[in-house]
């Protein structure tokens, strides 16, 4: 007998959790989701060899993710609880970390263990429809232990994660919530502010070009799972806005008395902080070399490409579209898993025709 997982909450990661766990033959992935269509849906895909009422499925399980709205998550965890065996794994998907690690620390007492999780990739697309097998392939996947939570369910839990692809870190779930509200929450609040300053503004909009719109990427985000995300974070993201506005007031004064020398000086520290971003990493693992090509817009062009490389036994971490101009061609960037491969597939692309350079 296998590894018995029940995943509760078949969203966009619950259903995708579900593809890439059920590619390990050591995995029985079952799934409940309050919508029958979704665990219809689920089972059609290949996401869940069978579906269940909580209930049923907390008394089978050897393991339970919690994919459940983050304001749910921590009733959903106490009702699973009630019939759960001794010594279960709980763990969620959550995007804060700091309550549900509190109910896990709580269900100790009930003989549970509780991993906190939070797997740092997604979508655009919501819901089931969305889901992807590969959706946490070299993506960062946070595990944050409760006070009460036995190194060896950090260990289990690491090993379960493996066919998902995802690089597994650990710390502490305050840390994971003051890092998150810097880097992501506070960003998304600013790209809304941002965006929100054009509305009636159609001659700006006009004007808004490629670097407004990658500002504000983020701002296209679903407006109901945010709020959610940044109320449960409220007290660390005020912090972050605090010190950010602090930082704008600073900029203000500098700009008012036209000290050139300090806005330089701003301006300069700030492109080195940017430079010394992990650009060639979808958070702290992703390709170890990178390399960006010119193609042609035609039919099949990406799949070519990995044909191409692939002759040669490179592997392709990561691809983006850069930019595209329709009936004409196309930059695109690749993401190679080993930096030595850098100089052969460059030589490779070339040797097909393909403008070609690492990055």
């Amino acid at each position: 007998m296998g590894t018995r997982v029940a995943i509760l909450g078949l969203g966009i990661i619950g259903s995708s959790l579900g593809l890439a766990l059920t590619q390990d033959t050591g995995i029985e992935v079952a799934g409940y989701d309050r919508d029958s269509e979704t665990m219809e849906k689920a089972l059609q895909m290949g996401a869940v060899k069978w579906t269940g009422s909580l209930q049923k499925l907390s008394a089978w399980a050897d393991c339970i993710f919690l994919c459940t709205p983050i304001n749910t998550l921590a009733d959903i965890a106490r009702q699973a609880a009630q019939f759960c065996r001794k010594g279960c794994l709980l763990t969620d998907v959550g995007s804060t970390k700091q309550d549900i690690v509190r109910v896990f620390d709580e269900l100790a007492e009930m003989g549970l263990r509780g991993v906190g999780g939070h797997p740092m990739a997604g979508s655009e697309r919501q819901g089931i429809t969305g889901a992807d097998r590969y959706l946490f392939e070299n993506a960062v996947y946070v595990l944050t232990p409760g006070c009460n939570t036995p190194r060896s369910a950090v260990e289990e839990l690491s090993l379960l994660l493996r066919p998902t692809g995802a690089h597994i870190i650990t710390m502490d779930a305050e840390k994971h919530d003051r890092l998150v509200a810097m880097v992501s929450h506070l960003p998304h609040l600013v790209a809304s502010a941002l965006v929100s300053m054009l509305e009636g503004q159609d001659e700006a909009m006009t004007l808004a070009a490629g670097g407004f719109r990658d500002t504000t990427r983020v701002a296209s985000g679903d407006p109901e799972l945010w709020t959610q995300i940044l109320l449960s974070n409220r007290r660390l993201l005020a912090e972050q806005l605090e010190a950010f506005m602090e930082e704008l007031t600073r900029l203000k004064d500098i700009l008012q008395a036209h000290r050139s020398l300090e806005l330089h000086e701003f301006l300069r520290t700030a492109r080195a902080i940017r430079e010394a971003m992990p650009s060639k990493r979808r958070g702290l693992s992703l390709a170890e070399q990178e390399l960006v090509c010119i193609v042609p817009d035609q039919p099949g062009i990406i799949g070519a490409l990995g044909s191409y490389l692939g002759e040669k036994g490179i592997n392709i971490a990561d691809i983006e579209i850069l930019r595209v101009r329709e009936g004409d061609g196309g930059t695109i960037r690749i993401g190679l898993s080993r930096e030595e491969d850098g100089p052969t597939a460059v030589a490779t692309l070339q040797s097909r025709g393909i403008k070609a350079w690492l990055r």
